[in-house]
């Protein structure tokens, strides 16, 4: 992981934003701060931000339509804070658009090794996708299944006749994950592993949201999966040339 990654902080408390601020400048990271949404995404793309790290409830706005708004636009990792402890509230907020949940009030050097294991799965795949690229003649970064286009260096999926297709960073990394490994079974201690998400009940039930979440966007008939299905007591496979028997 490179040293003085940058890092953005939202939250509407000026104590929190000064506390955090000078503990993670502590660790080599560079900080930059903000109280709402306004403007996010020309100050990720000025100051060139690595990560972001929001509050989920401000005065004015949620921290969670702050973070779908960056996510839609900007393909970095976000981690929410919040002093809320609703596993539904978790589990909306780590299936759509982030990729990691503090509780406050938090450990802080807990959360400087979240911050860390998040920047080091953006340069993992970065890494694996320059090599998948260097040792091939061809682009192994685009995938392509019945009339789907899937675009691992930018991130997007189209169809033929639907066009693009919105995904969150996380249900594209499970596709991606997918497509690219073809008729395996994953079980859901391999997808978190995979996913580089820590291992829990919660999480566990939140690999089965995503899986309905990205059959709703792939499958013609999501009840009945042609592509994504289950195997019973074994996980999950993506199936490929009508290969259900395996």
């Amino acid at each position: 992981m490179k040293k003085n990654n940058k890092i953005l902080i939202i939250d509407d408390d000026e104590d929190i934003l000064t506390f955090l601020s000078d503990f993670l400048k502590d660790f080599e990271f560079e900080t930059y701060t903000h109280t709402d949404g306004n403007e996010i995404l020309e100050k990720i793309d000025r100051h060139k931000i690595d990560l972001v790290l929001v509050d989920l409830r401000l005065n004015k706005e949620s921290g969670l339509d702050i973070a779908k708004d960056i996510q839609k636009y900007r393909k970095i990792p976000i981690i929410m804070m919040s002093g809320i402890t609703d596993d539904i509230e978790k589990i909306v907020g780590l299936e759509s658009v982030i990729d990691e949940f503090v509780e406050k009030p938090f450990n802080p050097r807990l959360l400087v090794a979240k911050i860390r294991a998040a920047l080091r799965r953006v340069e993992s795949n970065s890494f694996e996708h320059r090599i998948a690229k260097d040792i091939s003649t061809f682009s192994v970064e685009d995938f392509f299944f019945d009339d789907y286009k899937l675009d691992s260096k930018k991130c997007l999926l189209t169809h033929s006749t639907l066009g693009y297709i919105e995904m969150t960073n996380t249900e594209f990394r499970l596709l991606e994950l997918f497509v690219s490994h073809p008729n395996i079974i994953f079980s859901r201690d391999a997808l978190l592993e995979k996913l580089g998400l820590e291992s829990s009940t919660l999480m566990m039930r939140n690999i089965d949201v995503l899986i309905l979440r990205v059959r709703r966007k792939i499958e013609p008939n999501p009840s009945r999966p042609k592509y994504l299905q289950t195997r019973r007591n074994r996980g999950y496979i993506f199936c490929l040339n009508n290969d259900s028997d395996i």
